[in-house]
């Protein structure tokens, strides 16, 4: 099986090293955006990361925006699972980001394996929502073949 692609929105050079380190050692595959702009753009992709980890404070879109954008954009069978992680620690912030279409929030400085417990559960829910999509156009297919 392939590894899982993971778009890392983070500027920060010391915490695009850091994290991006963890993520191909659980064996992500990762690709960088060192803005919004890019994040979001990336995001709009055909074969895009279906995980997105976003600082919340970046340069163009903030993680909120992209978040916003992400969920407003309608895309069929595809769900992008995000995880904010910021140094914004304020229950009013974790409730923006969440109604904002956050999946989970994280608080830098972090601890590397409660990300990773966040990553992974995000994976499991992406891989429990491909099976379903394929369930269902396998569905579609015997209902056709069988007509």
């Amino acid at each position: 099986m392939l590894a899982m692609k993971i778009l890392l929105a983070e500027d920060s050079r010391v915490y695009q090293h850091l994290i991006g380190g963890y993520l191909r050692e659980w064996e992500f595959d990762v690709e960088l955006a060192r803005d919004g702009t890019e994040a979001w753009k990336r995001l709009q992709e055909p074969d895009s990361p279906m995980l997105a980890l976003l600082d919340w404070v970046l340069p163009g879109l903030d993680g909120i925006e992209v978040c916003r954008n992400i969920r407003k954009r309608s895309i069929k069978d595809r769900y992008v699972y995000t995880v904010l992680l910021t140094g914004k620690s304020d229950k009013k912030d974790l409730v923006l980001a969440m109604e904002a279409g956050a999946d989970d929030y994280l608080v830098k400085p972090f601890d590397a394996q409660e990300l990773r417990a966040r990553l992974l559960a995000g994976k499991r829910i992406l891989d429990l929502h491909n099976e379903l999509i394929s369930a269902q156009e396998s569905s579609r297919w015997l209902r056709c073949t069988s007509s």
